[in-house]
Order: structure tokens, then sequence, then C-alpha cells
């Protein structure tokens, strides 16, 4: 074996959603301007992002988070994904600074305050923490805009500039359960065949089930059908949009059970908070070996 690369991560939930945060690696950036090293992360290192992303290391579900310094922040946060997964997630935010204080690389500050430098700005982040241990991190996001609605779908651009169709529950799907998942696949691989068809833009399509007011079960398929495990701060922003109107809050739960809330925040109409709790599942050292007959990895949709 010959050990060219090496990479620590440390892997983390929210949600349901899993995060690789990568603390330490051979991903050189020359400079801190976030833009050009997303950029650079986007159009290199293919080879890198396979091993950690694919299987056998990874899967479709893995996100990847590059953690680094900041002239602007407490750190900078870039993000590598699969090739038709939304390209960030809020909830990285979440993983990352919670993560990052429990083993001990971001210095916990006395008023829990901490900033996070992305491609979309900077966002403040709010940890809770007794004894050691995250209880929660809270951060406020905006809600976006409509864009289209009519009787068969919503059309939702949020402030990432990501875009979502939401559709309401179909008569051939009794609810969004478990026992359903099959006709839940068969109807996600169908919506985003016929949207591709149209040459309509998305990066998302959310299924929702309204089970009280204010209050939601969907799924969110991602470009290639892929069904997000989490039920998405984007996607229940998403819903908050659909609804049109001033509303104080609104839950949305996915199929495996974990559940978001939203907050709108007093006297600031058209910003939600929202919180959670990262848990870290396990750390790894992966290892980029020139002999692996599979060095792209793989992936089984």
């Amino acid at each position: 074996m010959i050990l060219q690369k090496m990479f620590r991560t440390m892997d983390t939930q929210v949600f349901g959603e899993a995060y690789r945060i990568i603390v330490h690696s051979p991903f050189y950036f020359e400079g801190l301007d976030i833009q050009s090293n997303q950029k650079k992360l986007e159009s290199h290192f293919e080879a890198e992002k396979n091993l950690l992303l694919n299987e056998p290391r990874g899967h479709r579900g893995m996100n990847g988070c590059i953690v680094g310094p900041s002239a602007a922040a407490d750190y900078q946060l870039l993000f590598l994904h699969h090739q038709q997964a939304i390209d960030f997630k809020y909830e990285a935010l979440l993983a990352t600074t919670g993560g990052l204080l429990e083993i001990g690389h971001l210095q916990q500050k006395n008023d829990g305050q901490y900033t996070v430098e992305t491609v979309h700005g900077i966002w403040h982040v709010k940890v809770s923490v007794e004894q050691q241990e995250v209880t929660a991190v809270k951060m406020e996001v905006a809600e976006g805009k409509m864009l289209e609605s009519d009787s068969e779908a919503s059309y939702v651009e949020l402030p990432s500039g990501h875009r979502f169709y939401v559709y309401p529950l179909p008569t051939i799907i009794e609810s969004l359960q478990l026992g359903q998942l099959s006709e839940i696949m068969e109807w996600g691989a169908v919506k985003v065949k016929e949207l591709k068809s149209q040459r309509k833009a998305f990066d998302g399509i959310i299924l929702q089930e309204q089970l009280a007011d204010h209050e939601y079960r969907s799924v969110t398929f991602e470009q290639d059908g892929y069904i997000l495990r989490s039920p998405g701060i984007e996607s229940t922003i998403a819903l908050a949009v659909k609804e049109q109107r001033t509303i104080k809050s609104l839950s949305n739960q996915s199929i495996f059970e974990s559940k978001i809330e939203v907050q709108s925040v007093p006297g600031d109409r058209g910003i939600f908070s929202v919180e959670g709790v990262p848990y870290i599942t396990g750390s790894h050292e992966f290892i980029l070996d020139p002999e692996d007959p599979l060095p792209k990895g793989f992936i089984l949709a």
C-alpha cells in the first residue's frame, strides 16, 4: 500500500442528513477569498471529492464541507457535493459549528455567538452549550419569494438562489409514510423526468402533505430524484413561502420522523429562526492509494 494522500474528517448528522466535515486534508487554497476557493473546489480535486463522497467510503447522501481560516468570520466553510445535489445547505452551518466546538477546533465564546463565511455571505450562529456538550445551534434565514403558483404546484425561490417546485399529495399516494415509499419514489422519478423534459430549472421538488395548520410532512427530491434524508431547512422555508400569509411558526417532518420547526422572528417580517442539534457520528482518516482499482469509487442510487 502506498499512502499518497490522507484526509481526516468528522462525520455528523443534523435532522438525519449526513455531513462529512473535512478538518485536515491535502486540499490547498492560495488565499482567503471564499469565492475563488469555492470556484477552485468546484473545478479541481475530482479524485479527492470522489474518494470522500462516493462509495465505499461515502454514499449518495453524503454532503462534504471543508473548514478553513477566514479573515471575516470565525471560520470559512466550503461545500463539496455530488453532481446533482443541492450545493449549499443551511444544516451544514449547524453541523460544523456544533461539531467544531465539541472537538475543540473552535474556541468556545461566553456569548455563544459565532460567524461562518460562505459563498452566500456571513452567517451568525448561536450555540447553547451545557457541560461542554452542544445542546442546540440556532440561526436565522430569510424566507424567499413566490415565483409562480397555480392549482398544480408552487414555484419558490430562496435567498440562496435555489428554486423548488412544491406539489400537494397526489391521489395515487395515500400518505407520506415509509409504507408508501415505492409509490413516492416512482412519483418523484416521473416528476423529475417531466420537469427536465420541459427544460424547467429547479434544485428540488417538494412533495408535501398538510397535517394541520402550519404543520406538514414532506419529501424533497434533488435533481436526480434522490430523496433528502431530512425535512430540509430550505424545504421548510419554501413551505412557509407557499402559504402566502404571515405565520408565526411552521413545522415540517420527514418520512423518517425527523422534524424541523421554523419560527418567525418578532418584528422582522420575512425572517425565520431555526434550531437544531448536530450529532457527531464518527471520525475517520481516509487514504487515497494509487493502487486502488476503484479510485473514483461508485454510487448505488
